[in-house]
């Protein structure tokens, strides 16, 4: 297995900073439906390995409550990282502006949690990789009126650099579904873990009492 997967057309000295952000943005409407590696009954290859390790670090960070320690997982050399938050309608494009998100002058969270799951990675170039994954977060504000916690989902695509000391981000975009698509994925995520099992169990009792009629008359 290699190591990576290389495109053959790749230039050896990988792309041009702008250039794979623009390919970033490319693909951010097709990202879900392209080939990745993921983990297999075989095993995860060791680029899903690498990067599952620095979201596992990045998830560490955050759950910390130590937010300003994000930093170690970005490529600080970077003079224009690309930060896009959910919430904020600007996208983030400098470090000043990075750092007072992370650090705001006064406490804005009770307590944050930050989940990953389903990551798929492809290589762009020898040192750059695009990663997709499901992002989950639960929040407990510390201003204005008391509020319940709340929770919520979307998907990201992150860039990332290999640098001497591993994979580092130039880039991370959280991705939200659409209103009608979000209500939708929200509604069979409350579903109970049973339903499904029960669903089963009543479908076998109908097709026992009608016998498989089309009509859905029951038996005599």
């Amino acid at each position: 297995m290699k190591d990576h997967p290389e495109a053959p057309d790749l230039p050896e000295r990988g792309f041009d900073r702008r250039a794979a952000l623009q390919m970033m943005f490319a693909l951010g409407g097709l990202a879900a439906a392209l080939p990745g590696e993921a983990e297999t009954a075989a095993g995860p290859t060791r680029l899903w390995t690498e990067i599952d390790a620095v979201l596992m670090k990045t998830a560490e960070i955050w759950n910390s409550q130590h937010f300003f320690r994000l930093k170690d997982v970005w490529d600080a050399d970077d003079p224009e990282p690309w930060y896009v938050p959910e919430e904020i309608e600007t996208p983030f494009r400098s470090w000043p502006e990075i750092e007072k998100y992370w650090g705001p002058s006064r406490r804005v969270l009770r307590a944050f949690r930050w989940q990953f799951s389903n990551l798929r990675v492809k290589a762009l170039a020898p040192d750059l990789t695009l990663a997709l994954f499901d992002h989950f977060y639960e929040i407990d504000l510390a201003i204005g009126p008391p509020t319940p916690p709340t929770a919520g989902f979307d998907r990201c695509l992150t860039i990332f650099r290999r640098k001497p000391d591993g994979w580092k981000h130039l880039l991370y975009a959280q991705c939200p579904l659409g209103p009608d698509t979000y209500i939708k994925a929200l509604r069979q995520k409350i579903v109970q873990p049973d339903f499904k099992a029960f669903s089963a169990q009543t479908e076998a009792q109908y097709q026992e009492r009608h016998g498989g009629d089309p009509a859905g008359k029951p038996r005599p």
